[in-house]
């Protein structure tokens, strides 16, 4: 049975994990926090029209869990 902390999840994403270059990252509680933040950022700064399933499963495995 895990123990609860009491602390949230620390998650981050550096966008220069998927795009040479480009220093954005953000952080956040879970990946349902992070997902608007940085499709806006990939439309915003890359011109990324729509995040496909190939470009979401990319991000998602370049999610990092930070220490509290």
């Amino acid at each position: 049975m895990a123990q609860e902390s009491g602390h949230k999840q620390n998650l981050k994403f550096r966008c220069a994990e998927i795009t040479q270059g480009c220093s954005w990252e953000t952080t956040g509680s879970s990946e349902d926090e992070l997902m608007p933040k940085i499709e806006q950022h990939g439309r915003e700064k890359h011109n990324i029209s729509s995040f496909d399933n190939e470009t979401r499963n990319k991000v998602r495995q370049s999610i990092r869990r930070e220490a509290a």
